[in-house]
């Protein structure tokens, strides 16, 4: 039934496109939207706890280990980090309750310069299209012995 009705609606078709007896083309336009494709991961605790020892709360500051973003895109990216809050979270009754997010700082490298977290968005870093880039993020955390109680800390 296919291959005669076929045969009957071709010879038209091919008579009101122009073609020759045994041969006709057409030209077909197809359009395709690709989406842009995103994908963050991150290895690796989203929680701070900071717990420095007595040297370092002498010193005022210490390294905290942060997670690796891993950032995949079909386009055009920028990875941003900021505090959801303006202050940490106090662990427990003794530790300090109104710490600034400021306190918190972070870096793509361990010994490179580190910027204070705020609530506003800060650049970390961004690219092209990527399978996979890697972006280890180093927290540092500042100490004040006149305002940090003992206890711990949390900062997410």
């Amino acid at each position: 039934m296919l291959s005669l009705l076929g045969a009957l609606v071709w010879p038209a078709a091919a008579t009101a496109q122009g073609c020759a007896a045994t041969a006709c083309r057409a030209t077909n336009v197809v359009h395709a939207t690709v989406g842009t494709i995103m994908r963050l991961t991150l290895n690796g605790s989203t929680t701070v706890v900071a717990s420095p020892s007595p040297a370092a709360y002498a010193a005022g500051q210490d390294a905290v280990a942060g997670p690796t973003a891993i950032v995949k895109s079909n386009g055009r990216w920028k990875l941003q980090i900021s505090a959801a809050e303006p202050t940490w979270d106090a662990a427990d009754a003794a530790a300090r309750t109104d710490k600034p997010a400021s306190d918190l700082q972070w870096s793509t490298l361990p010994s490179g310069q580190y910027t204070s977290v705020a609530t506003t968005p800060s650049a970390v870093a961004e690219g092209g299209a990527t399978a996979g880039t890697p972006l280890p993020l180093h927290y540092r955390a500042q100490f004040d012995r006149a305002s940090d109680a003992p206890g711990p800390i949390r900062w997410s």
